[in-house]
């Protein structure tokens, strides 16, 4: 059956607050985290190639698995990839990372995964399945997180309502926005640009705004696609070393000619 979002959303979340769901017993974890990536049409092979090595690198760094072991009961984490509204897919389900073998091993088996679609961009059915994961994961998790990596600029307002119910329920968003500046052509005779702008609002903006919320919520922006794998690394960092005091953050890694 199809879920239709955010229609169903708040009833669960209502029912998981008041806690008619249940289950057996729940395997206790430090954190639960959904790694959710736009893998939409926006994205060429090369960059695709690019996010994958990212993701290898990012769970074979040393810092990031000193970080992931200093969560004594684990860290759970499942990989998802969207696109169009039926183009979600769970690519690598839950995993509990406890050492450098898993961790590394989780980041091979991301970057060998093919790509599962290439379609158009829909970020508000990406982000409520990747937290219908964390509603209905048999985790007992200190920490829930979803998130989200995309070069997506906008998304009509659909982000919000889920976004808020979600933090409702004690789900932070955190969000890795890719500046994707490639020159494509000229409009009007002056030269454009894959990124994009509506109005005044900028991609950070657009994801501070309507996407990112909860406890220590960030940003961490990519401004190229070939710093990814570092701007994964930082976001896993402070991801995996919780600062729920932290103030909403934005910080920006860039390509070193830049």
């Amino acid at each position: 059956m199809r879920l239709k979002f955010p229609l169903f959303l708040p009833v669960v979340l209502a029912a998981v607050l008041c806690g008619i769901l249940s289950s057996g017993p729940a395997r206790a974890v430090d954190l639960a985290l959904v790694l959710l990536n736009d893998v939409s049409q926006s994205m060429d092979d090369g960059e695709f190639a690019l996010v994958k090595d990212g993701y290898r690198a990012a769970f074979a760094d040393p810092e990031v698995i000193a970080a992931l072991i200093a969560n004594g009961s684990g860290v759970a984490v499942a990989y998802v990839e969207f696109s169009g509204k039926d183009d979600v897919k769970r690519v690598l389900d839950w995993q509990v990372l406890t050492d450098a073998a898993s961790a590394r091993a989780f980041g091979e088996a991301v970057a060998a995964a093919p790509r599962s679609s290439a379609g158009n961009t829909a970020l508000s059915a990406g982000l409520a399945a990747a937290i219908r994961m964390l509603l209905d994961s048999d985790f007992d998790a200190a920490r829930q997180v979803v998130d989200i990596a995309s070069d997506h600029p906008h998304d009509g307002g659909r982000c919000e309502p889920i976004r808020d119910a979600a933090v409702a329920a004690g789900i932070t968003i955190n969000a890795l926005p890719i500046i994707d500046e490639r020159q494509i052509g000229t409009i009007d005779g002056r030269l454009a640009y894959t990124e994009s702008r509506w109005g005044s609002e900028s991609i950070v903006d657009f994801y501070l705004r309507t996407v990112v919320g909860g406890p220590g919520s960030f940003v961490v922006e990519a401004r190229d696609y070939r710093v990814f794998g570092e701007a994964l690394k930082r976001k896993l960092l402070l991801e995996f070393i919780a600062s729920p005091e932290r103030d909403r953050a934005a910080f920006t890694v860039a390509a070193a000619d830049d």
